[in-house]
Order: structure tokens, then sequence, then C-alpha cells
């Protein structure tokens, strides 16, 4: 009876913290492995060709349905300096497999840095945000910690590099290491952007 009263206990409070997203433990979890402060210094060291590059992830819309977060890619040394800024929404596709959709941001030089104060995003709709349609990522678990996520292939189009027609990503997110490999091939299924070696490995270096 004891061990009962125990269990119920521990099922009100975590009620109580997400009474919305908790009910999904394991979608729940993997939003906890991608959210935090990331960083390529350590490759960037080890590695010609690869840049000292951070990443940021944050939970944003906390009490809205669903999980979503913001994303930003920046020079480690010259954070005014961002390569990407995206939303991605994660959720449930299937018993064993995981979606993160990523999302354009409207006038996105004024979310820079959000991730530091992620209320900025409560002024942003979620009607007003575009998807990238075909982008999206499809991850299933591979341990109790590590997901393997890939794009479907040649369906993510690319509007900004010259002569690429499609992009595809291949990421492993564990609790300290998210690798993330996106390559740009042309029209006859040649890559002609991004790395060849591998992917980038950014490195867990504080938690959101």
């Amino acid at each position: 009876m004891r061990r009962l009263l125990l269990y119920f206990s521990l099922f009100l409070f975590l009620s109580g913290c997400k009474p919305d997203k908790i009910h999904d433990i394991e979608l729940y979890n993997f939003v906890q492995l991608l959210n935090g402060n990331f960083s390529s210094k350590e490759q960037a060291e080890q590695e010609l060709g690869y840049y000292n590059i951070s990443l940021s992830n944050a939970s944003i819309w906390k009490n809205r349905p669903g999980f979503w977060i913001y994303q930003e890619l920046f020079n480690s040394e010259d954070p005014s300096k961002i390569y990407n800024q995206r939303i991605l929404k994660i959720e449930r596709v299937d018993s064993i497999t995981i979606s993160s959709s990523s999302y354009i941001i409207p006038n996105e030089k004024k979310y820079r840095n959000g991730w530091e104060d992620v209320y900025i995003f409560d002024q942003l709709s979620i009607d007003s945000l575009k998807i990238r349609s075909g982008c999206e990522v499809y991850f299933q678990k591979k341990t109790s910690s590590i997901y393997q996520g890939k794009t479907n292939d040649r369906t993510c189009p690319s509007v900004l590099i010259k002569d690429v027609a499609y992009i595809t990503s291949n990421v492993v997110i564990s609790h300290d290491i998210i690798s993330s490999w996106d390559r740009g091939y042309d029209i006859d299924g040649k890559q002609i952007w991004g790395k060849i070696q591998g992917p980038y490995k950014y490195k867990r270096i504080s938690d959101d």
C-alpha cells in the first residue's frame, strides 16, 4: 500500500509540473536531450576544416500545446554572427518514431539570441511560422539515451544555396553530443555542398 501511495504521489507531482505534456514520457525526455548549449570547439581543435560553432536549443511556448524549440547556430567567438535560426516542432509519429519539423521565423533578426530569453517568443504566433515542408527529420531510438534521425531522400528542397537541388540531414542525439551532417546535392544526385568527412559534433557545455 505504501508503494502504491508513493507511485500515486509521484504521478500527481509530474502531472502538476507538466499537465499537458508529461503523458508521453519518451517524447518529453527526447526534448530534454535536445535542450541545452553545445559547441564544436573540441572538434575544431582536433580536425581540419571544422569551425568553432555554438548550437543552442531552448524550449519555448511551454504553456501552448506541443513541444517547440528555438534553435540557433552562431560563431562561438562572435555570437553576433548567426548562421541559422529556426523553430522546431517535436512530435510523435508512431510508437517508435519521433519527428522534428523545421519552421522559418518571420523577421528572424528580431529574435537573435532568443535562447537567452525565451519569453520573447510569446509575442510570436504559431500561425506566422512557415514550415520547411519535406525537411522533417525522423528519429528512432538506438539505445536508452541515443536517437538517430534523418530526412527522407530528395524531399528537402534548397532555396538559398546555388545549384543545390535538395538537402539531406543525418542527426544523432545523445545527452552529451549532438552530431549533425547536412549535405547538399545537385539534380543528378552529386554532393556539391557540406562536409565530406563527416558530421559536425556539438558537445554539451551547459543545460538550458
